[in-house]
């Protein structure tokens, strides 16, 4: 890509700042929005946090979620904003600010840094054009205020800057961001990150970005690993959470599509000009994310690395959302005088006036702080990430976490410092105990210092333990298996040698 523009218009950088204020704009509403998942994640983050500051890192297994008995939904879901809503916090900002934050920043931010991108090639108004694409997509709002995911709009700022290392060669933040995305949300790391490295090959010599991507992988392995390897464990495989068919884009949802990126793919393949592979390759991915969006893909939809890892057809949409741009930039570079006076007015209509309309369907609500810092529900669709050897949910929570099943046994001096469990047994015959939280490879039990088997073959997958007759100290700790240790090691060693470039390239 050619380094055609190199100076900083700060102006320009303002005006999409600014603009990115008529999007941003609930956000600075008291209370918070209701949407689909958006509480559901600030209640995550309050249980995520509790975990993290009582000293499990990386946080594998949130113990308050599930009625109290904890599941490991933070080992396969995207752990990203979980981590950067926890700083927040820890900064004085309550969990529903800080989801704020994050959604705000990262809107914001994508749009800046697709602004950097697309003028390394085009001029700074029309740049802003195409900046404007992305930040009035209508899909970036069904995203954030209807289904309130919070992951995939933080994935998009990683995706953004990915695209902003490509055309401007700052080729160092590839790793970074690429980390940054895949711990930002599982499956636009898929899609986009799939899109991307079709990109790179457009470009030439791509073999010098393997290192890049590699070394990203590597940054990221803490997460990616565990959450692959394991699946086998939990019951993610025998779990429909959606039906694809419910959730293509019909016509009434037709909005989403992007009809002013729809309109500019078109007018792009009738320019007389000559297309760039880079442009055409592009055009492609657009297209191919709109007909996997649509129902004419139904039939591939049938395949489980969509279904299941992808789940919802809409969102391929993102792919015409942050390529989207380049387009739509090219596009209104092509055109001069009246038509292109013409082309920005209809532009402006067909963005203002769809984000003016959804705008005014939000709705809000102001919970106490207790209700999300309280709240044991699963944060999951399905119970997806429940261990495969849990037949039966509890649907009440335990009165204590620690029961005695058989035998004759007291139990005192109790200490349950979240995923850490002590307590001191009087045992006058040798007695059961379950320890009222599921079990899940990590969780160690000690009977005086000494490892002890733990059982959890039981309809709710508790654990418990034998304990023979006598005075002991009982401990249970939930700490990393050695195989996600190596995938920790994996992730250190990565950081160092992305540090060790750093420090090159800067020398």
């Amino acid at each position: 890509m050619s380094k055609k523009h190199t100076g900083v218009p700060w102006g320009w950088v303002v005006a999409v700042v600014a603009a990115s204020l008529l999007v941003l704009w609930p956000l600075f509403h008291p209370g918070f929005f209701v949407s689909d998942d958006g509480g559901w994640m600030i209640i995550r983050l309050s249980a995520f946090y509790q975990s993290l500051s009582s000293g499990q890192f990386p946080v594998r297994f949130i113990g308050r979620l599930n009625n109290s008995y904890g599941y490991p939904v933070s080992n396969f879901l995207y752990p990203g904003f979980l981590y950067i809503g926890s700083l927040l916090h820890l900064a004085g900002i309550s969990f529903p600010n800080a989801v704020k934050v994050i959604l705000g920043v990262s809107v914001a931010g994508s749009a800046v840094g697709i602004f950097f991108a697309l003028r390394r090639r085009f001029g700074a108004q029309n740049s802003f054009v195409g900046a404007m694409s992305f930040l009035f997509a209508p899909y970036v709002l069904y995203d954030m205020y209807h289904r309130g995911s919070v992951g995939e709009i933080l994935a998009m700022l990683p995706a953004a800057v990915l695209m902003l290392s490509l055309s401007t060669g700052l080729h160092w933040l590839m790793p970074l961001a690429y980390a940054f995305l895949i711990v930002s949300h599982n499956t636009t790391a898929l899609l986009f990150g799939s899109a991307f490295g079709v990109i790179l090959l457009t470009q030439p010599k791509p073999a010098r970005y393997i290192w890049h991507m590699a070394l990203g992988i590597g940054l990221s392995a803490f997460f990616w690993a565990p959450a692959i390897f394991e699946q086998s464990l939990v019951q993610f495989q025998n779990v429909t959470v959606s039906d694809p068919s419910q959730y293509f884009i019909t016509l009434p949802q037709a909005v989403l599509l992007g009809i002013p990126t729809l309109l500019c793919v078109a007018l792009a393949l009738g320019l007389k000009s000559k297309h760039r592979m880079f442009d055409m390759t592009l055009i492609v991915l657009i297209a191919l994310g709109y007909a996997l969006a649509l129902p004419v893909s139904a039939v591939l939809w049938q395949m489980p690395v969509l279904s299941k890892l992808v789940q919802f057809p809409y969102r391929f949409l993102v792919l015409p959302v942050l390529l989207g741009p380049w387009v739509v930039s090219r596009t209104a570079e092509a055109l001069s005088g009246r038509k292109r006076v013409l082309f920005l007015l209809i532009l402006a209509a067909l963005w203002i006036i769809p984000v003016m309309s959804a705008e005014k369907s939000i709705t809000f609500v102001q919970q106490p702080l207790g209700y999300y810092t309280t709240n044991e529900g699963t944060t999951t669709v399905a119970n997806e990430y429940m261990p495969r050897w849990v037949s039966e949910i509890s649907k009440q929570r335990t009165l204590d976490t620690i029961d005695v099943i058989s035998g004759d046994a007291n139990l005192s001096m109790r200490i349950f410092p979240k995923e850490a469990i002590k307590t001191t047994a009087w045992v006058k015959e040798t007695s059961v105990l379950q320890i009222n939280k599921l079990y899940y490879p990590g969780w160690g039990v000690t009977i005086d210092g000494v490892l002890t088997p733990i059982d959890h073959q039981n309809p709710f997958g508790f654990m418990r333990i034998t304990v023979p007759p006598g005075v002991h100290q009982i401990v249970a700790v939930f700490r990393e298996t050695p195989e996600r240790f190596m995938a920790d090691i994996v992730s250190v060693v990565s950081l160092i040698v992305y540090g060790i470039v750093l420090k090159r390239l800067a020398a």
